[in-house]
């Protein structure tokens, strides 16, 4: 998994379990817009030189055996072309990752520098700039009100949680 640690992803990887919580239509359209602009015949598919192409464009730096070896795993139907379904149904499966409760407890826990049993939005900004996920404030805004299932302005574990699992 660690091809994919692009800044854009890093966050989504690391802290939600499933792409179809995660992705706004908004976030599924640039990934879209994204694949489209590496299909450079307009096929709908992407041969492995533009799969290249498409991963240099999310920041992700690869080498070319760890590209091959994506490749191979997510032309699922062998014809040596990705299309965009392909390449979802891949993202899915890393992101869908389980975290176990230590995993969770441990995350949390990092976050929350005083102890407080809450994050607050100052801890995961500077979280989130340590780990140079380069992820705008406004996103980072905009994460703590989706998370924050009570409204008080900071994430207590269940809601942190609830995050990672969708529970």
């Amino acid at each position: 998994t660690t091809l994919f640690r692009s800044n854009k992803s890093y966050l989504r990887h690391e802290f939600y379990p499933s792409m179809s919580s995660v992705l706004t239509e908004a976030e599924s359209n640039e990934l879209k817009d994204i694949f489209n602009k590496y299909d450079n015949n307009d096929n709908g598919l992407l041969e492995f030189e533009e799969v290249q192409k498409f991963f240099a464009g999310l920041n992700v730096i690869a080498l070319k055996d760890d590209l091959q070896a994506f490749f191979d795993k997510v032309d699922t139907d062998g014809d040596g072309t990705v299309d965009f379904d392909e390449m979802m149904t891949y993202f899915e499966e890393i992101i869908s990752e389980t975290f176990t409760s230590d995993d969770i407890i441990e995350a949390f826990n990092l976050i929350d520098k005083d102890g407080s049993g809450e994050v607050t939005h100052a801890e995961v900004a500077e979280a989130m700039e340590k780990a140079d996920v380069g992820i705008p404030n406004e996103e980072i805004v905009n994460l703590l009100q989706e998370a924050d299932l009570n409204n008080d302005g900071t994430i207590c574990f269940s809601e942190f949680r609830a995050i990672l699992t969708g529970v």
